[in-house]
């Protein structure tokens, strides 16, 4: 087995991703960059009324929006493990009765391991850009776009606990919160990523039910039963991921965010720090074996730098039950 830089690179990014719902979802567009940062536009446009005057009277200023930069620093997610010569010798390779196991073989279940846990944290970044704070794992915070923007969150509560609440209606007003942010951009639709408790509330709500059971009916027929239904212009998803027992999105909240809107969720990644990377544009994730001086194993090192940011974070509207 080749173990250099570019062909474990090739090889770990060819590796079936762990399934992660937005991950999935192709909400984030994504690019590689051959920098360690990212700057970010800012440009507002207020709209108004403009009044009428005489036939060659002075007109009103047009007025100029005052464009803001931001930057950001692509955080760096780095991995390093070990795979000792001795860890093989003498045993036998899975499902085999006589055969010893690889080296190679080793090294590959290792860094699928690894792969496995940058996939997820890649995930939990994603969740936390849609949600506008992007959380380092020991909770500190390493971007609060709220912030950064300068503004604050909008929220809508869909009244779910009320039986007669119309949430159709809660839909419409939460949809023209989103365009009203959004100003002229267009949206093609819009997709609320729940909570367990929200999505089961709402699916059980009296003005939700039927359409609900309708949509399930129909999918049984594909064999398949959905975590999702449409419902006034909003399709809502029950999102099931969560780091150990904690839900990544609260068990009480949504996420509704729309679609279609051009650089509204954006995935950057950074090139490695090595020689070969430099100033190249970057991957997903590089993954690197080094062979210990002694000839006794290998060091392996895997990582990624990953940039996730929501650019109009008062576009996506934080749902709750009451």
């Amino acid at each position: 087995m080749d173990f250099s830089l570019e062909t474990l690179t090739a090889a770990i990014n060819d590796l079936p991703h762990l399934p992660t719902q937005l991950g999935d979802s192709g909400l984030f567009e994504y690019a590689g960059v051959s920098t360690l940062t990212v700057d970010v536009e800012k440009k507002g446009h207020t709209l108004g009324l403009v009044s009428t005057a005489p036939r060659g009277a002075a007109g009103e200023a047009m007025g100029r929006s005052q464009r803001e930069l931001r930057n950001f620093r692509i955080p760096h997610l780095p991995m390093f493990d070990q795979i000792m010569a001795d860890e093989v010798q003498g045993v036998r390779e899975f499902g085999t009765t006589n055969q010893p196991e690889p080296l190679e073989r080793r090294m590959q279940e290792v860094m699928s391991l690894g792969k496995g846990k940058l996939d997820y944290t890649l995930e939990a970044h994603r969740v936390g850009a849609l949600k506008g704070i992007v959380l380092d794992k020991d909770g500190s915070t390493l971007y609060n776009f709220f912030t950064e923007f300068g503004v604050t969150q909008q929220t809508h509560s869909f009244e779910l606990d009320v039986a007669g609440t119309d949430v159709r209606a809660e839909c419409d007003l939460a949809l023209d919160k989103i365009s009203d942010e959004l100003g002229g951009v267009m949206m093609t639709g819009a997709v609320a990523w729940c909570g367990k408790n929200f999505f089961n509330k709402l699916i059980a709500h009296p003005s939700v039910k039927a359409t609900y059971l309708n949509q399930v009916q129909a999918a049984e027929l594909r064999g398949k039963v959905p975590d999702s239904v449409d419902i006034g212009g909003i399709t809502f998803i029950r999102y099931r991921g969560k780091v150990g027992s904690t839900p990544l999105i609260g068990d009480d909240d949504s996420y509704t965010v729309p679609t279609g809107v051009p650089g509204l969720l954006i995935g950057r990644f950074a090139p490695a720090p090595y020689n070969e990377t430099v100033n190249t544009i970057g991957l997903p994730i590089y993954a690197k074996a080094l062979e210990k001086r002694n000839g006794t194993g290998w060091d392996l090192e895997m990582q990624s730098n990953p940039l996730h940011i929501l650019t109009r974070p008062r576009a996506v509207i934080k749902g709750t039950l009451t």
